[in-house]
């Protein structure tokens, strides 16, 4: 709590009457010495080299990454079991035949739609040095769907929520339908 018995802008002078010319003082919440605000930096534009330090802009550190210990950075899985569905063969070989996906087709499926799990992993380190590669294991169903997933990664990141938020974009991810459940493994690098 404070209390203010003048408004802060002015300034505070007294007059000390003396036998000689009068002499004025200045209190100490006249605004000398007060702490400049550090100066925003510019993000540099396309084609533009990035303003140097001694350039004339004052320079603005960002405060280092906050410090993890060996708990939030030890590795651990969550999420569902992605063991693969016991597989029936159809013996009469009336209908279409069931395959997994093939590596193409699990490669452009995740070319065109994984971004979404990596802007889950970079936004739970975002502000930290945490770098290595986060592991995805997902099972994909018969219809190209992903029914279950499971996640390595550094334990800082599940506590910012990368399970759910990995989990919300593999749902949204949609793979050739062949018939057969496919385990596929997605690998996420961070750094």
């Amino acid at each position: 709590m404070y209390l203010v018995d003048h408004p802060p802008w002015q300034h505070r002078v007294t007059t000390v009457a003396s036998e000689g010319p009068p002499v004025v003082v200045i209190g100490p919440d006249a605004g000398v010495g007060k702490p400049k605000k550090p100066k925003k930096r510019s993000r540099p534009v396309a084609n533009q080299p990035a303003p140097q330090p001694g350039d004339g802009e004052d320079e603005v550190l960002e405060p280092p990454p906050p410090p993890l210990t060996a708990a939030d950075r030890a590795l651990e899985w969550r999420g569902d079991d992605v063991a693969l569905p016991a597989q029936t063969i159809d013996m009469a070989g009336g209908g279409a035949q069931a395959r997994p996906l093939d590596d193409g087709e699990i490669n452009a499926t995740i070319n065109s739609g994984a971004g979404g799990v990596k802007d889950c992993v970079v936004t739970g380190a975002t502000g930290t040095d945490l770098r290595g590669t986060i592991t995805v294991k997902l099972v994909v169903d018969g219809h190209g769907r992903v029914t279950r997933s499971r996640v390595q990664a550094p334990h800082y990141l599940f506590e910012h929520g990368l399970l759910g938020c990995t989990q919300r974009a593999l749902g949204r991810m949609h793979f050739p339908a062949t018939g057969a459940a496919t385990l596929v493994t997605l690998p996420v690098t961070l750094g």
